[in-house]
């Protein structure tokens, strides 16, 4: 019993290692839900960083048969705000459908030195 518990741990414990390897700095993406098949079009970007002021930088670049990309630029934190959701634009929504794209968010400080990122892969439906 020892050893399926331990067992059981350790997979999760190495599934958990892999779900984060893009996040580096303590940024984590949480919206969409990272690597995700046929996945409602978002009206935000949602990521977390535990920290103080920051800036932060979004961008979204269509991975299959198409040229759509997006940057938000570098944004500006005043507080210490743990969940950010960076609303998408109307005019991108329209385009996500029926589509796969790489998400990136950038998180920096207030000097522009990168201070964390994480990335992931979603198809849109």
């Amino acid at each position: 019993m020892k050893r399926i518990f331990t067992l059981v741990f350790a997979i999760v414990f190495l599934l958990g290692m892999v779900s984060q390897a893009h996040a580096q700095g303590g940024v984590n993406l949480f919206n969409p839900y990272p690597s995700s098949t046929s996945a409602p079009v978002p009206d935000y970007i949602g990521f977390t960083l535990a920290a103080g002021s920051y800036q932060y930088q979004v961008r979204v670049t269509q991975t299959n048969a198409g040229n759509i990309t997006y940057n938000s630029g570098k944004l500006y934190v005043s507080s210490n705000k743990y969940e950010m959701r960076h609303t998408l634009p109307y005019s991108l929504k329209s385009t996500l459908s029926q589509g796969t794209f790489y998400i990136l968010v950038e998180c920096f400080n207030l000097s522009g030195t990168k201070i964390g990122s994480d990335s992931t892969t979603v198809t849109f439906q």
